[in-house]
Parts: C-alpha cells; sequence; structure tokens
C-alpha cells in the first residue's frame, strides 16, 4: 500500500471525514487530501508537509516516524512531481541551404539593418528632447541645494516609532530544532527559516502578524513580556496563526491579575 492509501484507509476505519479530520487537527482539509493522493502538488514545501504528515499520522493511530520515511521514498524531489520527467529530445538545427536559404539570409540582414536605422533614429530623437528637461531639473536642484534648511531635532526624527519594550512586542524562542515562518499583514514574509535550540525571533509591534511553524510545541512564546508557554502541542504542524491572539491572551491574563 502506498502512504496515500494508508493515510485514507485508518481514516475511514475511523469512521472521519476530510472535513471532520482537518478540524480535529487544524491541518487545511486541502493538505489533508493531497497527503492521502500523495499528490506533492497540493502540498507546501517538504519542512510543512513533514510536520503535517507527522501530526495527521499520529492523529490516525499510525507510526508517524514509518510514515515519515515512507514519504520520503516516494516524493523524490521538491518540483511539485513524484516522478522525474522524461528527457526532452534535443532537435538538430540545420541551415538553410540552396536558393531558399540564401533568400532568407538576405531577408534577415535587411530587416536587421533596418531596425537598427530605427533604434539610432529613435535614440537621437530622445537625446535631443531629453537635453532641455535635464538642464531643467539641474537648474531647480542647484535652486533648492541653496536653500537654507533647519537641522532636524532627534525627537522629530524618531517620533511614532515603538519603544524597545512595547507592551505588545512578541518573542519567539525555539526549544527544539523547528521551522518557523512569520508574514506581516500584507502576506510579506518577514522571517523563514529554521531556528536552533535557543535561537530567539523578535517580531516587530504591527498588526495583522501571523506565524507558521513545523512543530507548535518546540516554539515558546512570550508576548507583552509574559511568558505563555508553547504556540501549541509537540509535533502539531501550525498555519498561520494571527499574533492577536497570542496578545489577546497576554491581556487576558493581565486584567485577571
Amino acid at each position: 500500500m502506498t502512504l496515500g492509501e494508508r493515510l485514507r484507509e485508518a481514516r475511514v476505519r475511523a469512521e472521519l471525514t476530510l472535513d471532520s479530520a482537518a478540524s480535529q487537527t487544524r491541518i487545511k482539509r486541502d493538505y489533508l487530501e493531497a497527503l492521502e493522493s500523495m499528490d506533492p502538488r497540493g502540498l507546501p514545501s517538504r519542512a510543512y508537509a513533514v510536520g503535517y504528515l507527522r501530526t495527521y499520522s499520529a492523529f490516525l493511530g499510525l507510526d508517524a516516524a514509518g510514515c515519515i520515511d515512507q514519504f520520503k521514498r516516494e516524493v523524490e524531489c521538491e518540483t511539485g512531481r513524484s516522478q522525474p520527467t522524461a528527457p526532452q529530445e534535443k532537435r538538430e538545427i540545420r541551415l538553410p541551404r540552396g536558393t531558399i536559404g540564401t533568400a532568407a539570409i538576405l531577408i534577415a540582414v535587411v530587416a536587421m539593418a533596418g531596425w537598427y536605422g530605427h533604434y539610432i533614429s529613435q535614440r537621437e530623437t530622445l537625446t535631443a528632447a531629453s537635453q532641455p528637461m535635464e538642464a531643467l531639473i539641474s537648474a531647480e536642484a542647484n535652486a533648492e541645494a541653496r536653500i537654507p534648511r533647519a537641522p532636524a531635532r532627534p525627537d522629530e526624527i524618531w517620533a511614532g516609532l515603538p519603544g524597545p519594550r512595547s507592551a505588545g512586542a512578541v518573542v519567539l524562542e525555539a526549544g527544539a530544532p523547528v521551522h518557523l515562518e512569520v508574514r506581516d499583514a500584507s502576506g510579506r514574509i518577514l522571517v523563514s527559516r529554521l531556528l536552533e535550540p535557543g535561537d530567539i525571533y523578535r517580531a516587530p509591534d504591527e498588526p495583522g502578524l501571523v506565524i507558521s511553524a513545523s512543530d507548535a510545541g518546540a516554539v515558546l512564546i512570550r508576548a507583552a513580556g509574559r511568558p505563555l508557554g508553547a504556540l501549541g502541542e509537540r509535533g502539531e504542524a501550525l498555519d498561520n496563526a494571527p499574533v492577536s491572539e497570542f496578545l489577546l491572551a497576554a491581556m487576558s491574563g493581565q486584567g485577571g491579575r
């Protein structure tokens, strides 16, 4: 049996649907379906795929280590294909011969000469048109440089920036080897790398941050200066969890004291 067949059989035997399994494991249904069909094109990067597989196989009562080994044997590449594609046949390029070949070469030479002449003409036109504009820009720059300006004050330069000990700061510390990814509200990746035990990442104090981790139990979090423990259970994959949830947890903890 393939790994996907083993996972599907274990889920059916437990009388679970993909939706219920996704709800209980907090793994997207699409990822579970891709694991059961062994379609790497539907999975994220290998580090996250292995984390999801470890969580899903343990949830179904299977040997997680054995499932991961079988996954690595069946999926041998990172390109979204489980089998390498066949090499394309090389085509031999031959130069034209006879009258037809000579005519084709002459046509290509004439076309190249016409294009080059047009390019030189356009370049000279653009150069002539840009000279008055360049002179005007240079004159405005010189005039602006002569205008005295008051020096900027330090309090104006640093106004509006969060302090180094902001109450909303979130600090992530690796308790075990783990792949961590943090994105901002626009989806831009702020950090995506493998952390070793003891490595620390301080997230910027801005709204909309989300955290993903291959092993939620291996990442310890401190929010608003308070330790909140691990991001989740050991072996559990975390996918785009809002940082605001941990900030709310910190605020509620402060309010209860």
